[in-house]
Order: structure tokens, then sequence, then C-alpha cells
């Protein structure tokens, strides 16, 4: 008898969460599963589960900022999961993670599963939200049978920050089906003009208004440096208009969303996530499998899978260091290809498709 699974999202966008779940399901066998997402109607994702003929469930009172209409939310999932009796739960990220947990728990779901992709408490927030979103993470553990991390740094975090005991914590790393894996980038000779690209949103974690004026400051330092840079969100129309003030618009591209990434990819020397706060991105994984060194944030998470060999780790919120790097590198191309295969070799070792399935096969029917 097929198990009845919920994967339950938030936004309807083809961002690295709700890619996660198009992942790990295209993994499972159908004998074994009865397949469903939730989440807000009406974007690529739904469009995406739809033509996998998954069972799609619209969420029409499920928001993003915590409002009054939360309360509306919890009732709309709690009437969800009475009239499909799930056997098993499986929240993403943290306020489906909050209120699906909390639905699952009070309709006797007999398997809840959260993954963490990023906690949602940061360094630099204001101590009192801090401690507020520490709390219903400590809260949403509580409801669950397991927590997944996609890192060690955020596990061992967590359980330092006493947010759940470690029978319930478990890192499964992220990773791509081998269909889905990008083709590996060929480059015979080193670049006159080294690219340099990213496919991110345009948003505060991303940290891509800081990541666009270094960008411009390096490339009037160097000619022979060269950006791409895949995305949209709510800082885009500012970065366009900051690439304009610098007359950078032909050497630093903004074209917008694109989900057809790989072609971009052969379009880059290396690949720059300088993020605030991360899980795994798939844009790494991506990245890295298709042979491309990687510019990171030295911070916990992307520094778990990027090292000196694979790329290069700037300091977060070090405008000069980023700089300095960016130029560097556009003076030493021959750099590129020995640090791309290293990376994609060192990716390969650490994230890998057939066992990301089988771990969560395990969680999901223990």
């Amino acid at each position: 008898m097929k198990r009845k699974l919920l994967h339950l999202q938030l936004l309807p966008l083809m961002s690295g969460v709700q890619r996660f779940s198009l992942h790990l399901l295209d993994g499972l066998p159908e004998s074994d599963y009865e397949i469903f997402v939730a989440s807000q109607p009406g974007g690529e994702f739904e469009d995406t589960v739809r033509s996998r003929g998954w069972n799609y469930l619209p969420l029409r009172t499920l928001r993003h900022p915590i409002s009054i209409l939360d309360a509306a939310a919890l009732v709309e999932l709690i009437q969800l999961m009475r009239s499909y009796k799930f056997d098993i739960v499986h929240t993403n990220s943290s306020k489906p993670g909050l209120l699906g947990r909390l639905a699952a728990r009070l309709c006797g779901v007999p398997r809840i599963i959260h993954t963490v992709h990023g906690t949602p408490f940061q360094d630099r927030q204001h101590p009192l939200v801090q401690a507020l979103y520490r709390n219903m993470e400590r809260i949403g553990n509580s409801l669950g049978h397991r927590t997944i991390f996609v890192n060690n740094s955020d596990r061992e975090n967590c359980l330092k920050l006493g947010l759940l005991t470690p029978d319930k914590a478990e890192t499964i790393f992220n990773a791509m089906s081998e269909d889905m894996k990008p083709s590996l980038v060929t480059k015979d000779t080193q670049p006159s003009m080294v690219t340099i690209g990213s496919t991110i949103r345009f948003s505060d974690q991303k940290n891509v208004i800081a990541l666009i004026c270094a960008a411009c400051k390096a490339c009037h330092q160097s000619s022979a440096l060269r950006f791409i840079i895949l995305g949209d969100g709510e800082h885009h129309a500012l970065c366009r208009s900051i690439v304009a003030s610098h007359h950078l618009n032909e050497r630093i591209l903004l074209p917008g969303w694109d989900s057809n990434v790989a072609p971009w990819l052969n379009k880059f020397d290396a690949f720059i996530l300088y993020s605030r706060w991360e899980a795994m991105p798939y844009s790494i994984i991506e990245a890295m499998k298709a042979g491309l060194p990687v510019i990171g944030s030295a911070i916990p998470s992307i520094s778990e899978f990027v090292d000196s060999k694979s790329g290069w780790l700037v300091p977060l919120d070090d405008e000069e260091a980023l700089i300095s790097t960016l130029v560097e590198i556009s003076r030493h191309p021959e750099e590129l290809i020995p640090k791309g295969i290293d990376a994609r070799s060192h990716i390969q070792k650490k994230s890998n498709y057939d066992e990301m399935v089988a771990a969560y096969r395990r969680v999901y029917e223990s």
C-alpha cells in the first residue's frame, strides 16, 4: 500500500528550497509513495509539480510575513491534513515548518519531518527578534519526529543552542540527479576576459547590493573582468541603476531570471555567491559539478563546501577584500581551471544523489 506523502512549501517559486523537493521526489519510487505538494498557488513551481503528475494542493492563506493571517493558514492546513490523512508530512523552511508541524501533530500524522534550509535567526538581528525565531524553531522541533539539516554547521549550532535533541537531528546533504546535472564546462585556454557569474535572488540574504557595488569597483580596476548575474527580486532595479551609474552595462550584465541555467554556466569562468547566510544552495552544487571554481562568502555553511583548492573564500562585509579577490582572479586566470577541477571532484564526493534519496527514505520509513 502506498504511503501518502505531503511536501509542504511556502512560495511557488523555483528557488533552491522548492528545487530540493523536486529533486528528492523525483527519486522516490511511484510504487511506494503517493505524492502531494502544497504551497501558495500561481507560480512556476506549481506548473512544474503538475507537469510531473503529482497531486498539487494550493494553500490560499499561507503568506510569507508573520501576521494574524497565520491563524487562518493553520486552520487551512488542519483541514487539508484531516481530509487527506497523510502518512508522512515533510515541511520545508521556517514558517511552513512551524505551522505544518503543528497542524500535523494536531491531526495525528504518523511521521513528521522537517528540513532546515537555513535558520531564521541570524547574528545581525535584534536580540528580541533572534530570541523569538529561536523559540519558534524550538517549538517546531518539539512537534516533529526528525529535523534534517543540509549542512553540519547549522545542525551543530542548533544543538549547541538547545533547540532540539541529538536523536532528532540529522545531516543529509543536498544533491541533484544525474539527468539534471549540468554538463562539464570546458575551457581550452586561459581567458583574456574573465567572466564571473551567478544565479541568485536579488535579496538581502544574497547580499546582492554589496556584490554589485564591489563588481563595479573591480571592473574599474581591471579591464579583464566581466560579470553575468542572473536572477530577479526586490533589489534588481536598484542593482541595474548602480551598474548604469558606473557606465558598466556592457560588462556587468543583469539579464533577469532564466530557469535554464546550463547554457549560462558555460559562459562563466568562475561562480560567485557572497551571501549573508545559506544552507546548501543548489546554485553552488550546479556550478561545482560543472567544473567552476567558486568565490564564496566565508560563512560556515559555504566554507563546508568551498576551500582554497576549489575557489576563494572572502570575509563577509569586507568590500576591499572582495574587490581585491576579484581583481587578482582576473590577473591570474591560470588558477581557474585547476580550481574548477578540484571543485568538481570535491562536490561529487560531498553531494551524492542516490545517498540523499536513500537517507530520506530511511527517515520516512523508520
